[in-house]
C-alpha cells in the first residue's frame, strides 16, 4: 500500500474539486441566477476567498462545472464506442443506452441550467465570448469522437467532420430543450430514430457493404 503525501498541489486540485461538488449542488437547487459564490463557498465550507482563489467569477465556475461533466460523458461515450465490435448492430444498442441513462448530457435539469446561462450570456458580451468558446470545445470533442469512429472502420466521411458533430450537437440540444417543452415528444422510440439517423446519414457501416 502506497501513501501519497497531501502537497499543495493534490491540497489545491481537492479544493478546487470540492467547490466543483458544491456548486453542482447549488446551480441545480437555485439555477443560475439564483445561485451565488456566498452560497458555494459555505456549500463547500469554505470562505468566498477559496472560491475567488480557483474561480474568476460565478462565470466561470459554471463553465468550468459544465466542462467537467461534458468531459465525463465524452469519456463514457468514448469508451462505448471502443468496446466490442464497430460494426452498427452492435454499437447502436450501447450507444442507445448511454442515450436513455442518467449519464446523458441531455438530462432535464442541465439543459433547463444551460437555457438560463445561453439567455444571460445573450446580455452579457464576456460571457458570450466564453460561452462560444466553450460550444466550440464542444464540437472539437465531438469531432474528434467521430474521426476516430471513421479510421476504426476505415471509412472516409462523405461530409466535414466538423459539420458533422455540429448537427449532431445541434439535434440532440434541440430534442432537449423540445423535452422541456412536450416531454411526451421526445419517446425513447425517437431517440432510437434519430440515432438510426445519424447513423445512415454518416455512412460508417458501408464498409460492410464493400465486403
Amino acid at each position: 500500500m502506497t501513501f501519497e503525501p497531501l502537497t499543495p498541489e493534490r491540497r489545491r486540485a481537492m479544493t478546487r474539486q470540492h467547490l466543483l461538488d458544491a456548486a453542482a449542488i447549488v446551480f441545480a437547487r437555485d439555477g443560475f441566477h439564483g445561485s451565488t459564490l456566498d452560497e458555494v463557498a459555505s456549500t463547500a465550507g469554505f470562505s468566498k476567498g477559496a472560491v475567488y482563489s480557483n474561480f474568476k467569477s460565478k462565470d466561470d465556475l459554471f463553465l468550468e462545472l459544465f466542462h467537467e461533466r461534458i468531459d465525463r460523458q465524452f469519456a463514457v461515450v468514448g469508451e462505448a464506442l471502443e468496446t466490442g465490435s464497430h460494426d452498427q448492430a452492435e454499437q447502436f444498442p450501447r450507444i442507445l443506452q448511454i442515450l436513455r441513462s442518467g449519464t446523458s448530457p441531455w438530462d432535464d435539469s442541465f439543459v433547463t441550467l444551460w437555457l438560463e446561462f445561453i439567455l444571460y450570456a445573450r446580455r452579457n458580451p464576456d460571457a458570450q465570448k466564453k460561452l462560444a468558446a466553450s460550444a466550440q470545445r464542444a464540437r472539437v470533442q465531438v469531432q474528434a469522437l467521430i474521426e476516430h469512429e471513421y479510421r476504426a472502420v476505415g471509412v472516409s466521411p462523405k461530409y466535414p467532420t466538423a459539420d458533422l458533430a455540429e448537427i449532431g450537437l445541434a439535434l440532440f440540444n434541440g430534442l432537449g430543450i423540445d423535452r422541456l417543452v412536450d416531454p411526451s415528444a421526445v419517446t425513447d422510440h425517437l431517440l432510437d430514430t434519430t440515432l438510426s439517423f445519424l447513423f445512415d446519414a454518416m455512412g460508417v457501416d458501408r464498409q460492410d457493404e464493400a465486403t
